[in-house]
């Protein structure tokens, strides 16, 4: 029994002092959850809804027939804004960190949940010309977070911008008047690629800088362990 406890003994101290310490950054998940969350307050508290989301006016053509309607024209989209966010929260599930000798980088996404937005439209179409508006209701948006400090200079920046939506299939869309030209309008965001990345492309000029800037400010880049 003795010579065994000296055996494993032996073992256990060739473990232990051959186990070399790794340089890792302390907690950077806590630290982009942090992040992340000052980012919802100030967005709830200053750039939920209005100007500071802008919507453009675009004009996007459209050619589409189904069931003897046929959408021949073009559509002009005027006066939208972001009506509701259900939910801003933190996917961690594409959490990264990556450590080099230079710098230090920490990436997740945040995600919007059913992002509604709305719009009047003026429809230039052969068999019908009107005006109407359109509620779009998204699943959720994807907006890649990132945050490095440079250790020469301890510069901390970071970046947060719309990247894509869900799916084609997460997008609900409700439109008045309800008769078959604008249902077929509505139905194109969904099945018709070009009009629907018409309808997107205004979101990937938002501009978060300025909040994450705030955000990163406030909150201390994780330190670095040197013997952990």
């Amino acid at each position: 029994m003795k010579a065994n406890g000296i055996f494993f003994m032996i073992v256990y101290f060739i473990y232990f002092y051959n186990v070399k310490a790794a340089v890792n950054l302390v907690e950077p998940q806590i630290y982009l959850q942090k992040i992340a969350k000052r980012v919802v307050e100030l967005l709830e508290s200053r750039y939920l809804t209005g100007p500071d989301l802008p919507i453009d006016n675009y004009t996007s053509s459209i050619e589409m027939s189904s069931y003897g309607i046929t959408l021949s024209g073009n559509v002009s989209f005027h006066s939208a804004f972001v009506a509701k966010i259900g939910a801003m929260e933190l996917n961690m599930q594409r959490f990264k960190h990556t450590l080099l000798n230079a710098e230090a980088q920490i990436e997740a996404t945040m995600q919007w949940k059913n992002v509604a937005t709305a719009m009047d439209f003026d429809a230039d179409l052969e068999g019908f010309q009107g005006s109407g508006t359109l509620l779009v209701t998204y699943g959720h948006f994807d907006l890649p977070l990132t945050t490095k400090r440079v250790f020469a200079t301890g510069e901390v920046s970071g970046s947060l911008a719309f990247m894509s939506i869900s799916s084609q299939n997460d997008i609900v869309v409700v439109g008045h008047p309800n008769n078959a030209h604008v249902q077929m309008i509505a139905r194109a965001i969904t099945t018709n690629f070009d009009f629907r990345n018409d309808m997107i492309e205004p979101f990937r000029r938002w501009n978060f800088i300025n909040i994450l800037n705030v955000a990163l400010e406030e909150i201390p880049f994780p330190e670095i362990c040197y013997n952990c």
